[in-house]
Formats: C-alpha cells, sequence, structure tokens
C-alpha cells in the first residue's frame, strides 16, 4: 500500500495479543536499524494509530537497547500497552556472557553472546510456563537479574 511503502504489515484485529521484541542499539529517543532510526515519537503514533484502529487486544514489548526507557514517555495506563526496557532513558544496557563465557562449542569466539535483560527474560521464559507467569512476576525477576541497568516498565500494567 502506499502507507506502507509495500513493507510487510501486522494483520491483527480487537482480540490479538501482540508481542513486539527488539534487540539493538539505541540513544535517547530513538532505536537504531542497520539503515534507519525509530524514533520515540513516531513509535508513539504508531501504538496510538494501532489503538484507535483497534488493531490489538495487549500490545507487549520487550525493548533491548541503551536508553531504551526514552522511548514510551507518554504511553497511558490504559490501552493495552505494555513495554519492558532494558535500560532506563539515560543508560546503556550491558552485553552479557563475554571472555571468559564465550565459548560455543568448545570454542573461544571473543565476542558477546547476548545482552543481560535479553537473557534473563528468555531464560526466565525457559525456566517456566509463559502461559501461566505473570508480567508483573517476570519483571520483578528481570530487573533483580540484571545488573549495570534498570529494567523500566511503562503503560498499562493493569493486564500483567
Amino acid at each position: 500500500s502506499k502507507t506502507t511503502g509495500g513493507l510487510p504489515v501486522l494483520k491483527s484485529d480487537s482480540n490479538s495479543k501482540v508481542f513486539v521484541y527488539f534487540a539493538d542499539h539505541g540513544a535517547p529517543g530513538l532505536l537504531a536499524f542497520p539503515k534507519s532510526h525509530l524514533y520515540a515519537d513516531t513509535l508513539n503514533s504508531a501504538i496510538n494509530t494501532m489503538t484507535e484502529k483497534k488493531m490489538f487486544d495487549q500490545l507487549v514489548f520487550y525493548i533491548e537497547a541503551c536508553e531504551s526507557g526514552s522511548m514510551f514517555p507518554d504511553i497511558a495506563s490504559n490501552t493495552g500497552v505494555y513495554a519492558m526496557t532494558a535500560a532506563n532513558a539515560t543508560e546503556t544496557s550491558r552485553a552479557h556472557y563475554c571472555y571468559p563465557n564465550d565459548t560455543v562449542n568448545g570454542t573461544e569466539i571473543h565476542a558477546y553472546l547476548g545482552d543481560t535483560f535479553s537473557n534473563k527474560w528468555m531464560e526466565d521464559s525457559d525456566a517456566y510456563d509463559i502461559n501461566k507467569r505473570s508480567l508483573a512476576t517476570q519483571h520483578t525477576t528481570v530487573k533483580r537479574k540484571t545488573r549495570y541497568s534498570h529494567v523500566q516498565q511503562f503503560g498499562d500494567l493493569s493486564y500483567q
């Protein structure tokens, strides 16, 4: 379509439970993609449009990026939108599984194998039945286990 430039569009409705996970670089008020940026005002405008068009029942964001807490400054608490971020609006998000824990199949690869926030929520999801574990419980666990950055939550906390 003209509005999407031929790019894929989320086909959801008012009964949909939508999960968005982003892991890459960030800075205050933006998320970085390989060839572009997504700014907080653009993201929040898209969320507002999706809310108006009833494109979800629940919309959950998990954002792994430096300064990711800056992406949701105006998110309302009664919209069905929940966001958990790896860091607050002014700090970096930290790498995980660094030397000497960067071994794959017995070979040290000299690279960071993940980010602390992402590893902690994925490990938590593997350890528990995610159909029975609340977002609040996962947030508490991930926040406690994530060192060097402050895991944040935004938006509608009522269904967590």
